[in-house]
């Protein structure tokens, strides 16, 4: 979904498309046939400003506080990593505030991965940043996690990354 303001004139990271997106979502969710969104990938784009991460809190709030707002890994640097890569980021501190802000069901942020079920469907979230060959530690969980899945309960599994 990403952040963007509606004057943008004063924003130094912005993603256009984003205000349609929230919008199309937030238009979905009157018809009350919405029950949770999943936010995959980048999350807020903070880039080492914790004032971001209130703003796009506060752009998500109308959605958040109504649905179960679930997310993915993101794709930013996890907490205490010491990205080899020149970012603004403060070497982790986006695992930081995520985990804050987005406690999923996962065991932590080293083994971020987690399923949950709605209504007939079983969602299973993995992350791409983390092994999933076979043999992996990922791989086994998810392993375990799917032959645990009751099919006449939870007809539909989806698999998200």
């Amino acid at each position: 979904m990403g952040k963007a303001l509606l004057d943008p004139s004063v924003e130094h990271y912005i993603q256009p498309g984003s205000i349609d997106v929230t919008r199309a979502v937030a238009k979905e969710m009157q018809s009350g046939k919405v029950d949770t969104i999943f936010h995959i990938g980048d999350i807020s784009y903070a880039t080492g400003f914790l004032v971001e991460w209130g703003f796009f809190l506060h752009l998500i709030k109308p959605l958040a506080s109504q649905v179960s707002y679930m997310t993915g890994p993101p794709l930013a640097t996890p907490r205490g990593s010491r990205s080899v890569y020149v970012t603004p980021d403060s070497g982790g501190e986006c695992g930081v505030a995520y985990e804050s802000y987005f406690p999923m069901p996962a065991a932590g942020m080293d083994k971020p991965w987690y399923s949950i079920e709605q209504g007939s469907v079983h969602f299973i979230v993995m992350s791409i940043k983390h092994p999933w060959s076979e043999k992996s530690e990922q791989y086994n969980w998810m392993e375990r996690d799917l032959s645990s899945v009751d099919r006449s309960r939870t007809p539909w599994v989806i698999l998200i990354g």
